[in-house]
């Protein structure tokens, strides 16, 4: 079962505190999707998931009823129905602590309902008990079974991110890069840890090997553009953004990455970041950064109107970034509309106001004693 996609926002994949390692606690929502040999099979209803429960509560349990149970709740994963996933991985555990494919599957479960903290342990032991058999095997251990042991340590190194620890995050894909090279969760959950902790220039090399990988993987694109940027490589880039939009003309991401890039120069190649993001949001009109790109862009051109339009959505998208609202001061106050951009500025302070609120407090409670 791999740790595939996460659904994130389009601002998070990009530029201002973009590129996060994995998550940051502004995201509406995410899931991860799975796919696998593990997950084969056909959904059951909630009746047959409390029947399985309770026969794995009983006190004798062969192998062919454990693993039938396994193979039923990753089958839940396909409908997300992660509750009904615990209960079933948690009452192998009960019986089997040990059991690795029960561990993963619990954690991940967990942490697609947003628990994380309870998922960390469960998936540690099962990149544990997983990477001893890789241990044990130093050759001849079949492909599967590292690839088995690197699905776990991504989403070790996944939870870890979410949780703030970048450094833990690192070395656990850094383990699964190791434990299987050809993995490519592994080598882009790797690149994002690299580039979490500053270190782009690697960052950029691991996710030209996750594209090697999957030269049409739009993600893994992504971010090898995004890397790119931050260490000057403007036209490699660009050449990235578009090979996206060659593979997936529908997908937002090339638009967006070309768009926000180009739309900073004068002349032809400005106008044509405008257009770029206009295409981005005709295909998404939910992504964040295209919506303040392109209004900061339309308001540099004096067509103010067309800037607020734009701005207001991403306030509305992202309420407690001051970004669009400083913007939308200055659109204001052009257009004359005086009280409108005082109400925007007040938006800024408050929102600086909070976040200054919120970082005294958790300082206070790491400060605290247990």
């Amino acid at each position: 079962m791999l740790v595939r996609d996460f659904v994130l926002s389009a601002t998070l994949l990009k530029r201002t505190r973009l590129l996060p390692l994995l998550l940051l606690a502004a995201v509406p929502s995410f899931v991860i999707c799975t796919t696998s040999a593990w997950a084969q099979g056909e959904p059951v209803t909630s009746a047959q998931v409390a029947a399985i429960v309770q026969r794995l509560s009983g006190t004798h349990q062969d192998d062919d009823t454990v693993q039938a149970a396994l193979a039923t709740g990753e089958t839940l994963f396909k409908t997300r129905r992660y509750d009904e996933a615990v209960a079933i991985f948690h009452s192998v555990l009960a019986r089997r602590p040990k059991d690795a494919r029960a561990l993963y599957g619990a954690a991940l479960a967990l942490f697609n309902l947003r628990r994380p903290a309870e998922a960390e342990p469960l998936a540690k032991a099962a990149a544990d008990l997983l990477m001893i058999e890789v241990s044990a095997h130093k050759v001849g251990l079949p492909p599967v079974q590292r690839s088995r042991a690197a699905d776990a340590l991504v989403l070790q190194a996944v939870i870890q991110a979410v949780r703030g620890n970048d450094s833990a995050a690192l070395k656990s894909s850094e383990l699964a890069v190791r434990t299987s090279p050809e993995h490519f969760d592994a080598q882009f959950t790797y690149g994002r840890a690299l580039f979490s902790v500053g270190d782009t220039a690697q960052a950029a090399r691991v996710f030209r090997r996750a594209v090697t990988l999957k030269p049409s993987d739009t993600q893994a694109l992504f971010f090898l553009g995004t890397t790119l940027e931050k260490i000057g490589d403007v036209e490699g880039a660009l050449k990235t953004y578009r090979q996206i939009i060659a593979n997936t003309p529908q997908a937002a991401a090339g638009h967006l990455g070309i768009g926000t890039l180009l739309v900073r120069r004068t002349g032809a190649e400005g106008e044509e970041g405008v257009k770029e993001l206009e295409r981005a949001l005709a295909i998404d009109g939910n992504l964040y950064e295209a919506r303040v790109a392109l209004g900061r862009a339309l308001l540099a051109r004096g067509r103010l109107t067309e800037a607020v339009d734009h701005l207001v959505r991403a306030a509305e998208l992202v309420p407690g970034n001051p970004e669009p609202h400083y913007q939308l001061s200055l659109a204001y106050r052009r257009l004359g509309l005086t009280d409108k951009a005082e109400q925007e500025t007040a938006a800024v302070r408050r929102i600086h106001e909070a976040r200054r609120g919120g970082t005294n407090n958790q300082s206070k409670s790491q400060a605290a004693p247990k």
